[in-house]
């Protein structure tokens, strides 16, 4: 019994000193409104893209966060780019910059040809102000070479609206890019500048039937394109 007692006055003495800290919090409560004191107030730092308006002093938030003004470029108000192309600046032999600037994007797709069926491709298009080329890395690492003089790739090009176009693209010996040729620029360009997913399917012939397909987001195109010319 008096193992009972002694929890239970235990207990007692818990909540009475729980009651006593709250009328001393209450105490000191009505002292600081006595003494003019008030609640601090919030302080509110404005919304953002990606954020609401939110009081500095204890987090609370209200409204919502303001957005970005694009998704397909960089945005006015944070600056942030969505762009799926990127400014690079050619060198020369002593890897110093010339000042000519090019645009480059990159894409997974697949390849088919006498050995094999839909096996992993990767591919860039890079721009500049005088060529477009293609690059193919088959497996996704063996760099397509050309060999032999030259060779002609018959392109195909089908734009967001699902217009198909055809092209013809030349590597040389030794060469790493597919080139189109200077008179098609404008058209591609154009194709290029439509908000979306353009499709490329490049085929050649003059060894073996070989085929390329693959995807370019157009995203922030027409603004990266602006910077080379």
């Amino acid at each position: 019994m008096f193992w009972l007692l002694a929890i239970w006055e235990a207990l007692l003495l818990v909540i009475t000193i729980g009651l006593m800290q709250v009328a001393i919090n209450q105490k000191l409560v009505r002292y600081a409104v006595k003494q003019g004191g008030v609640a601090l107030g919030h302080k509110w730092s404005d919304a953002t893209c990606t954020e609401a308006k939110t009081c500095t002093v204890c987090g609370k938030t209200e409204g919502v966060a303001l957005g970005h003004t694009t998704e397909t470029g960089t945005c006015d108000r944070c600056g942030e780019s969505f762009s799926k192309w990127e400014l690079g600046e050619y060198v020369d032999e002593f890897k110093i910059p010339t000042g000519d600037k090019y645009i480059i994007t990159s894409s997974t797709g697949v390849f088919s040809n006498s050995a094999t069926n839909n096996s992993e491709l990767y591919a860039s298009v890079q721009i500049d102000r005088n060529k477009i080329g293609i690059m193919l890395w088959e497996y996704g690492s063996h760099l397509v070479k050309g060999i032999f003089d030259y060779e002609n790739y018959e392109i195909t090009i089908l734009d967001t609206r699902g217009t198909r176009y055809t092209f013809t693209g030349t590597i040389y010996d030794g060469g790493t890019r597919i080139y189109f040729r200077n008179a098609d620029r404008a058209r591609i360009v154009n194709i290029l500048k439509q908000e979306g997913t353009v499709k490329f399917y490049l085929k050649t012939t003059k060894y073996s039937v070989s085929t390329y397909l693959f995807d370019v987001d157009t995203a922030g195109f027409e603004e990266a394109y602006a910077e080379i010319n």
